[in-house]
């Protein structure tokens, strides 16, 4: 007697459990108005709810129908956030992300071998006979100038991918002077 008290009282535990857990998975209506706000730290992401462009962040109180979506940010390329929400009529529906975009370094080897290098304009450092590593660099495109002691230049445009090293060559034995 004693284990079927405990067996019905177990059982009884067990149901009331998935019961909460089936209320709180319940998705939100579809159709219905509703606004949402989406912030992404940097802004200027990109931002598709639904698969449907949205425009850049912050997204402010913008329409939407409530709902269940996939919420994907998209920066340089790169898809930082890919989540499921849920949109509820009546609500304040704010998602803020701190986004975080891909690094990558390039290495730069120079002939001749000692020149200064410059990424993006500012000046990274010096090759000084051996290649130079660029560390942390933001993924997505750059331009590596060299200027050598022989007084010429070369440059190339490099992609940087995140979590990447990229080769660079640059030959100013022929470029132009600077």
């Amino acid at each position: 007697m004693k284990f079927l008290s405990k067996l019905f009282a177990f059982s009884a535990v067990t149901l009331s459990f998935c019961a909460v857990v089936a209320m709180a998975e319940e998705p939100p209506p579809r159709g219905e108005p509703a606004k949402v706000t989406i912030l992404t730290e940097p802004s200027n992401s990109e931002v598709y709810l639904g698969g449907e462009l949205l425009g850049k962040s912050p997204i402010e109180n913008r329409d939407v129908k409530s709902g269940r979506y996939t919420l994907i940010v998209v920066d340089q390329g790169y898809e930082l956030v890919n989540k499921r929400v849920n949109i509820w009529p009546n609500k304040k529906n704010e998602f803020n992300f701190g986004t975080v975009i891909p690094k990558g370094n390039v290495e730069v080897t120079t002939k001749p071998g000692k020149c200064y290098i410059y990424v993006d304009g500012d000046n990274a450092d010096r090759t000084d006979g051996a290649a130079l590593t660029v560390n942390n660099l933001d993924a997505g495109d750059h331009m590596i100038r060299a200027e050598c002691n022989n007084g010429r230049a070369a440059e190339q445009l490099v992609k940087i991918e995140g979590e990447k090293t990229v080769k660079v060559f640059l030959d100013a034995t022929k470029g132009k002077r600077y």
